[in-house]
């Protein structure tokens, strides 16, 4: 799939250089050699706290390949993913907006969307915080330290003489992932095949259930907006037009006799 053509289309009502689970080992804290493989909008959701607005979802996907950050799968070391979650927000002041300000300058510059930096290397900093206490107290790993994000050029840059040596970061094994929510811009082909680009296959057991490993299109459907969204339209199946006239007539027939009472 084109991600670079697509997001070229999707800028035309989504410019986003304008202001406007399964359990995983956690990431090692420290420099981080790093390729940006997905982005995906996951829709309008309600919040956990009830004092905040509805949000946009989005998630960015990178792997990570510095040796700290390679897993051991089916016998190989393989780069291991990190999400970033976000709520979605083009005001300048917006997290959000600061990671594409960041990417796109460690990138060279002049990308207007998130698909258009799809496979591109980055150079950055995992940092590990922790929240609660006690028996709660859990430890998450970002990629800011108190809102400042890390994101750099994947240069190494002599002290003496400011001479920039690029960094070797491995190849992208994972296929590019990415997924916009209701795009007017993207074509019907286009979108569904996004969509459909997001199946897991397959489940998984927690606490004695075969959970779902389809969880990015589960949380898809289950965001606020999904009925009546033009994805919802052109993926899940809805009556003929045969059936539509049939029900046409019947109603008809039926406002004639005393089945139907005027309210």
């Amino acid at each position: 799939m084109d991600f670079n053509k697509i997001g070229r289309t999707a800028t035309e009502s989504d410019n986003q250089s304008v202001d406007k689970k399964f359990e995983r080992e956690l990431p090692k804290a420290g420099i981080a050699l790093m390729r940006f493989i997905g982005y995906i909008e996951t829709g309008r959701h309600e919040p956990r706290n009830p004092q905040h607005k509805p949000a946009l979802k989005t998630q960015l996907i990178f792997e990570l390949s510095t040796p700290k950050h390679l897993i051991e799968m089916e016998g190989k070391k393989v780069p291991q993913k990190f999400t970033l979650r976000l709520n979605k927000g083009l005001t300048a002041k917006s997290g959000y907006k600061k990671v594409f300000n960041m990417m796109n300058k460690a990138l060279g510059g002049g990308h207007t969307h998130f698909f258009q930096m799809l496979g591109k290397p980055l150079l950055g900093e995992i940092f590990h915080n922790t929240s609660g206490e006690g028996d709660k107290k859990q430890t998450y790993a970002n990629l800011d330290d108190a809102g400042a994000f890390s994101f750099k050029k994947p240069v190494s840059v002599d002290a003496l003489t400011d001479v920039e040596t690029p960094i070797q970061i491995m190849e992208q094994i994972n296929p590019s992932q990415g997924f916009l929510w209701e795009n007017e811009s993207i074509s019907d082909e286009d979108y569904v095949s996004m969509w459909e680009s997001l199946f897991i296959e397959g489940t998984y057991e927690k606490d004695g259930k075969d959970v779902s490993k389809n969880w990015i299109q589960e949380s898809i459907q289950e965001n606020m907006e999904w009925e009546g969204s033009t994805l919802q339209a052109l993926t899940e199946e809805h009556v003929s037009l045969d059936e539509l006239e049939t029900d046409s007539v019947d109603l008809a027939a039926a406002a004639e006799s005393d089945d139907i009472v005027a309210m």
